[in-house]
């Protein structure tokens, strides 16, 4: 198994070609979420909005905030990159949650969502990274394309990365890890920004002793608590995070 995670790494400069751009809606366990991509690298992720009008706008507004691109969209899954691909199937096993982590079931329960939102392709994942914690998928293989993202976001990101399904971590210990506790405001305004979510885990980060902090998908919060409920994750003292807690 890799000891690095591929995310972590950058394309060649001149590697962009503005041609081989598309994006693509997918149903999740959530609801409809949305993914962009070049040919070598994920360019954005998107959770779901309360549209699939409006999944898409701020799905394409991220990625051209960072690159050009035709972005056209995707009518079936093998008009998806082979970085997207792993990427949709990663992001359907997660959100699906512990409880479905031994065979692709439960999409029944998914919210139904008209052509050409793509369907199940979990069975297509061929990552190899998995969390012995949670049982779910890790996702730091998939290939993100940096460009345009801040430098000190991308530190905030990769710091993110680490951290397991059914874990978490404070902003205050993240801004520790990148040189003192007063930078816990700028690391929550990078997650707040996270154009990668949820590959790049912002809803694993919270506040001080365990308190539920920000969260910029809609749902705010409780959309959080959701998706850290269904990937096992506990307060400091073992207690589960409800939703109502």
């Amino acid at each position: 198994m890799n000891t690095e995670p591929l995310s972590s790494r950058s394309l060649p400069g001149d590697a962009w070609d503005a041609a081989q751009t598309g994006h693509a809606l997918f149903r999740t366990r959530l609801g409809v979420c949305g993914i962009a991509w070049g040919a070598q690298a994920v360019v954005a992720l998107r959770l779901p909005e309360p549209s699939l009008e409006a999944t898409q706008m701020r799905l394409l507004e991220h990625a051209r905030q960072r690159r050009e691109g035709l972005w056209p969209q995707a009518q079936a899954p093998g008009d998806l990159s082979a970085q997207a691909l792993q990427a949709v199937a990663g992001v359907q096993w997660l959100l699906a949650g512990r409880q479905e982590t031994g065979e692709p079931e439960g999409s029944a329960r998914w919210p139904d969502a008209p052509a050409p939102v793509l369907g199940d392709l979990r069975s297509l994942l061929t990552l190899n990274r998995w969390s012995a914690h949670s049982g779910l998928p890790l996702l730091d293989d998939v290939v993100l394309d940096w460009h345009g993202v801040p430098d000190f976001s991308r530190a905030v990101y990769q710091l993110a990365l680490a951290i397991e399904p059914g874990q978490t971590r404070s902003y205050g210990e993240l801004a520790d890890d990148l040189g003192g506790r007063g930078m816990a405001r700028a690391v929550g305004q990078a997650l707040g920004a996270n154009p990668f979510a949820p590959v790049v885990p912002c809803h694993r980060i919270l506040a001080a002793h365990g308190a539920r902090g920000g969260f910029s998908a809609n749902g705010g919060t409780r959309t959080k608590l959701q998706l850290l409920e269904w990937e096992g994750a506990a307060l400091g003292d073992g207690i589960s995070l409800g939703l109502f807690d």
